[in-house]
C-alpha cells in the first residue's frame, strides 16, 4: 500500500489532498511525502513513520538524528553525505546504523559500505530531512528547495498523537551512562557440578556470546557515545561532488556442492571453524531449498550474512535485518518447541522486505531452523521452494541445526581450554 492511501486509510488524508499533492508533485517534482509536508497536511515526524510502513524498514525519528554519534559521522566527508543522501547515526558491531532517504537502493547501499568498511544497517528518514542534518553535521548546504523548512525538519519533542506503531524498531533508547573504551574481554562463567567439577556439556549466554563476538567488535569506539557538534548555520556552504553509487547488477551467490542430510550431519560433527560450520549449512540448505539465507542472531535480531541457490539480491543480504520480537515466520521458529518453522508465509511489511532484499517474488511456503545454545540463538536458516516439505524433511532440517549447535558448543569448549 502507498504512502498516500494508507494516510487517507487512516484518516490523516483526504481523498482531494492527496489529488491536490499529486498535480503539484507532477508540476513542481519531488517526492509526495515532500509536497505533503510543503503543503502542510502532515509533519515529518508522521511522513517519517508512514514511509517505514510504506517501505517496510526501521525509521530514524528527528530524535535518533538529533542523537547522531561522532564516532558514526567522522565516517563520511560532507561531499559523501550530500550525495549519498546519508546520515551516519552510530557505530556498533562493526555496523553503521544509518538514515538514508531509499533504504531500498542497495546500489547507494553498497557505495556507503565500500566507502566506510562497515555493514550498513539503514533507517529511512524523509529526503528533507537528511538534507538537513547533512547540512547541520556537515555544514554542506540542502538544496534550495528544502530551505522554505527552515529548522522544521529538526527533532520534535512533541510526537503528534494517535501515530501507527513503526514496522521495525529503531535506535536504541538514550543510555544513561556513557560507552567505555573497550577493555579485556570478561571471563566466562563455568558451569559446575555439585562436586565443583566443570561440566563441558552446559553452556549459558555468556559463552554463547563469545562465540558472537568472533567477529564483532567487542564495544564503540572510546567516543563514539559522543553526539556530533552541528556546523553552524552561517557555514552552511553548497557541495559538489563526483561520488556517484555503483550500479548493481543482479547477481546469485556462488553455487555450492549440494550435501544431504547424513554428510551435513557428519561433517558438522568435525566442524572446528565458524565459516566451515556456515559452509556445511548452505550445502545442506541447497539440496533442500531453491533459494537460501543464513542469518547470524544478536541483541533479538537477526543479521543477513550468507546466501545460496536463487538468491539474484546476494550482494545486498549483509544489509538485511530482521527483529525476532515482530511476528514472522522467524518468531514462530524460535517460539517452536524444536526450532524448526515450515509452512505459509503470511503476507506481513517484515516479510515483503524480506523478499525484496533477497531480490526474488514472495515465496508461498518457507522453511526456518534455529541453530541455538541452550535458549541462546547463534544462526538461523532460513530456505524456500515451490513445494512445502514433508514432515521427515521437516525432521532433517531439525536435525542438521542440532549438529550445528553442538558444533559450536564444542568450539566453545575448545576455546575455553586454551584459555
Amino acid at each position: 500500500m502507498k504512502i498516500g492511501e494508507m494516510l487517507i486509510r487512516d484518516g490523516r488524508l483526504s481523498e482531494a489532498q492527496l489529488q491536490q499533492a499529486l498535480a503539484a508533485q507532477q508540476r513542481d517534482g519531488g517526492r509526495i511525502g515532500t509536497v505533503l509536508v510543503e503543503q502542510g497536511v502532515i509533519d515529518f515526524e508522521t511522513l517519517t513513520v508512514y514511509l517505514g510502513l510504506e517501505l517496510g524498514i526501521s525509521i530514524a525519528t528527528g530524535a535518533a538524528l538529533d542523537r547522531a554519534k561522532l564516532a558514526a559521522v567522522r565516517l563520511l566527508q560532507p561531499a559523501q553525505a550530500y550525495a549519498l543522501r546519508c546520515v551516519p547515526l552510530v557505530v556498533q558491531d562493526r555496523q553503521l546504523i544509518a538514515a538514508v532517504a531509499d533504504p531500498h537502493d542497495f546500489a547507494n547501499l553498497d557505495a556507503i559500505a565500500q566507502l566506510i568498511g562497515y555493514r550498513v544497517l539503514p533507517r529511512v528518514a524523509p529526503e528533507a530531512r537528511i538534507y538537513y542534518y547533512v547540512e547541520r553535521y556537515y555544514g554542506a548546504a540542502r538544496p534550495p528547495r528544502f530551505n522554505k523548512f527552515g529548522d522544521t525538519p529538526r527533532a520534535d519533542e512533541h510526537t503528534p498523537a494517535g501515530l501507527p506503531a513503526a514496522p521495525l524498531p529503531g535506535l536504541p533508547p538514550v543510555t544513561t551512562k556513557p560507552t567505555i573504551a573497550p577493555g579485556p574481554r570478561p571471563r566466562l562463567r563455568h558451569s559446575r557440578d555439585n562436586d565443583g567439577v566443570p561440566r563441558a556439556a552446559s553452556f549459558d549466554d555468556s559463552q554463547a556470546l563469545e562465540l558472537d563476538a568472533e567477529d564483532l567488535l567487542d564495544t564503540l569506539d572510546a567516543d563514539a557515545a559522543t553526539a556530533a557538534i552541528a556546523q553552524p548555520a552561517a557555514d552552511a556552504r553548497p557541495v559538489t561532488s563526483d561520488v556517484q553509487p555503483r550500479m548493481r547488477a543482479a547477481s546469485l551467490p556462488p553455487p555450492v556442492q549440494p550435501l544431504d542430510t547424513n554428510h551435513a550431519i557428519a561433517a558438522l560433527a568435525n566442524a572446528d571453524d565458524r565459516n566451515q560450520i556456515a559452509g556445511i549449512l548452505l550445502r545442506f540448505a541447497s539440496r533442500m531449498f531453491e533459494a537460501s539465507v543464513l542469518f547470524t542472531v544478536r541483541d533479538n535480531f537477526g543479521f543477513g550474512w550468507k546466501a545460496a541457490g536463487a538468491v539474484p539480491g546476494s550482494d545486498a543480504i549483509e544489509h538485511l535485518l530482521i527483529p525476532l520480537d515482530a511476528p514472522s515466520i522467524f518468531q514462530l521458529a524460535v517460539a517452536d518447541d524444536d526450532g524448526v518453522f515450515s509452512g505459509p508465509v503470511a503476507p506481513s511489511t517484515l516479510h515483503s522486505y524480506l523478499y525484496r532484499v533477497m531480490g526474488c517474488a514472495e515465496a508461498t511456503t518457507a522453511t526456518v531452523g534455529v541453530i541455538a545454545i541452550g535458549k541462546r540463538q547463534v544462526n538461523l536458516m532460513y530456505g524456500h521452494r515451490h513445494v512445502a516439505l514433508t514432515e521427515a524433511e521437516r525432521s532433517e532440517v531439525h536435525e542438521v541445526c542440532r549438529a550445528a549447535a553442538e558444533a559450536y558448543a564444542r568450539m566453545i569448549t575448545v576455546s575455553k581450554k586454551k584459555k
